[in-house]
């Protein structure tokens, strides 16, 4: 009987504290995962607390600012970052090459399954401005069957100055670029980037633990990538706005 009664002792004190690890889950309903790490330079900056004393403070990249127009004709800025959870890529039109297929996989795993998200949006910016009027981004939408949800343009396929455009991929770390020997006369990357409620880029780590930046909407893994990562994006944003909430009520 003592034996009996130590083993069960013994195996009482090993679950309990699992047992405990569970209780806390379950009745604070916390929900617990790992977030996509933020990607671009980071800026060290001196800062002046209240009290006259200064202190270094690290500031993560931001997307500089921008301004153009959707194909709906409304402005779109850097401004309008703020609040979403935001993917971005870079087209055109008349593109005879990767961007068929491209925005296709976009529609399909990435639009078509994140649209109901009141919070989510896609930005598509053509690198062929002069060409890509609004009529022309308005007929590519329609041909490509993206409607609106609601009142909301979840897909906004945007135009504005060349050099804008060109210097917006590459502070997004992407190309865009005119090109006579590319197919169509440009350049442009077939990744896409994702761009957290703060403006901030967000992306996870290869197995190697090295940042990857972008996922490729060409690649089949890369695409189950993004959307477990728009996903997690999804569950930070929800819980963050939750604890804004429940401080609002205490306060």
């Amino acid at each position: 009987m003592n034996i009996v009664f130590k083993r069960v002792l013994l195996v009482s004190v090993l679950l309990l504290p699992v047992f405990i690890y569970l209780l806390f889950v379950y009745s604070t309903r916390e929900v617990f995962f790992k977030t996509l790490d933020y990607f671009g330079p980071v800026e060290v900056v001196l800062q002046t607390r209240e009290d006259g004393t200064t202190y270094f403070d690290t500031i993560r990249y931001k997307v500089p600012a921008f301004h153009g127009l959707a194909h709906t004709g409304n402005p779109v800025t850097s401004d309008s970052l703020i609040g979403k959870i935001t993917a971005i890529n870079f087209f055109f039109t008349n593109c005879p090459s990767i961007c068929g297929p491209m925005n296709f996989h976009v529609k399909e795993r990435i639009f078509d399954r994140f649209k109901g998200f009141e919070n989510f949006q896609i930005y598509s910016f053509t690198v062929d401005p002069d060409r890509d009027s609004i009529g022309a981004l308005q007929a590519y939408a329609k041909q490509l069957g993206i409607k609106s949800v609601g009142e909301r343009e979840v897909w906004k396929f945007i135009t504005g100055k060349r050099d804008k455009i060109y210097e917006l991929a590459s502070a997004l770390f992407l190309n865009a670029m005119e090109d006579e020997t590319a197919p169509g006369g440009f350049l442009h990357s077939e990744l896409v980037v994702l761009v957290d409620w703060e403006g901030r880029l967000r992306c996870r780590r290869d197995e190697s633990g090295n940042l990857i930046g972008a996922y490729s909407s060409l690649d089949q893994m890369s695409l189950k990538e993004i959307q477990e990562d728009i996903s997690v994006l999804i569950a930070e944003y929800e819980k963050l706005e939750s604890l804004k909430r429940k401080k609002q009520k205490k306060s």
